[in-house]
């Protein structure tokens, strides 16, 4: 097998890592379009996919095999995190630069490395032939908004879903095939409304309602069996408090956003029953608005997309990389949830992801682009 292209993998990281893509506040068009436009100049055709409003979300390139097989679709995010204070970096957040072994800049490690890999899997493959099966590769936007809309405009454009998928994310410490769930809701409180200064005190203070509301979620408890596969359990976070007008006026709303974490035996209906309740211990009349709701998936150890990555990372790195489940969600919730088994597979070493002065490393690269040629070839094959 040849090795890695390193000097172009680069290149086209550091070009990526250059056009700003921060979810939610650059358009994603720029940066699709310089991986759409590598990967035609490099003998691909290369479709560039919409959302249901004609925004362009994601680059997608089919490749299929000379017999019958099963359909794998490689997938990383093309969008980034927003850069923050470019004053707190050492090199302009989107330099691309590179120095020490390491590509620096927003988006270096999530995921526009993986993007520069997967790329180049998917035109030494293509110009090779795949013996069975079929290859999607995909870059997403609209990943670091939350809304996902470049894998739900993909499962809207293709034929059918793929057999099997896997996440270019950094970092190889694991092979993670498996991710707890979420449920997220908007808990609206009431109040009664009056001057702050009336002598009779006669508002009622819905962010008073709030705070109490918040205080409880922060010592929550959940009654649910253990989940071998999660054993840091279920969790809850209030994320954002809203409400009031001015110093002089009681507020007569507020509102709580809430993130609560699910495993399989602590999973939505529960998460929502436990929220119902919370909820009517502070203020009966509150209102709960599930805003959207993702189970927990773990994909079996034994089936071929674990031991076709499992196997070719260790091949590639060396070494063991243990399969886990994690507890951030990921777009593998709901390609699961689709029906789709879901891996991240390890990826670059990197460092201060979502922080300031990210970077990814240079070395880490040829393994990651062994493993995933080497994975993707053994799962076609039914290996």
């Amino acid at each position: 097998m040849a090795g890695a292209p390193l000097d172009s993998i680069v290149a086209l990281a550091a070009r990526l890592v250059a056009t700003p893509s921060c979810g939610g506040i650059d358009s994603p068009e720029p940066v699709l379009a310089v991986a759409h436009d590598w990967l035609r100049d490099n003998g691909l055709a290369p479709r560039l996919l919409h959302d249901s409003d004609g925004r362009p979300v994601a680059v997608l390139v089919e490749i299929a095999g000379a017999a019958p097989g099963p359909l794998l679709c490689l997938d990383a995010c093309i969008d980034t995190a927003p850069a923050g204070d470019p004053g707190l970096w050492r090199d302009p957040p989107f330099s691309g630069a590179v120095r020490e072994g390491r590509l620096l800049g927003r988006g270096a490690a999530d995921s526009k490395a993986g993007v520069a890999i997967l790329a180049h899997v998917a035109r030494d493959l293509a110009h090779a032939g795949l013996p069975h099966g079929g290859l999607h590769i995909l870059f997403d936007a609209d990943e670091h908004t939350g809304r996902f809309g470049g894998v739900r405009a993909y499962l809207d454009a293709v034929a059918r879903p793929p057999d099997a998928a896997s996440l270019g994310y950094p970092g190889n410490d694991a092979l993670v095939a498996g991710s707890r769930g979420f449920l997220r809701a908007v808990v609206a409180f009431a109040g009664r409304s009056a001057h702050t200064g009336a002598a009779d005190r006669s508002g009622i203070n819905a962010l008073a309602k709030a705070a109490r509301f918040t205080l409880e979620v922060e010592s929550a408890t959940f009654d649910a069996p253990a989940d071998a596969a999660f054993p840091f359990g279920p969790a809850a976070t209030v994320t954002r408090v809203e409400g009031g007008e001015g110093f002089s006026v009681v507020p007569d709303r507020a509102t709580c956003s809430i993130d609560i974490r699910l495993t399989r035996t602590f999973d939505g209906a529960r998460a929502a029953d436990w929220l119902a309740a919370t909820v009517a211990a502070v203020d009966p009349a509150a209102r709960i608005e599930t805003i959207d709701h993702w189970p927990a998936y773990v994909v079996a150890p034994d089936r071929a997309l674990v031991r076709s990555f499992a196997g070719a990372a260790a091949r590639a790195f060396g070494r063991t990389v243990p399969v886990e489940a994690c507890g951030p969600s990921n777009i593998g919730n709901l390609l699961a949830a689709r029906g789709v088994p879901t891996v991240c597979a390890p990826g670059v070493t990197f460092g201060n992801m979502h922080a300031a002065d990210e970077w990814a490393d240079i070395t880490s690269i040829a393994a990651v682009y062994a493993m995933y040629r080497d994975a993707a070839l053994r799962f076609l094959d039914g290996a």
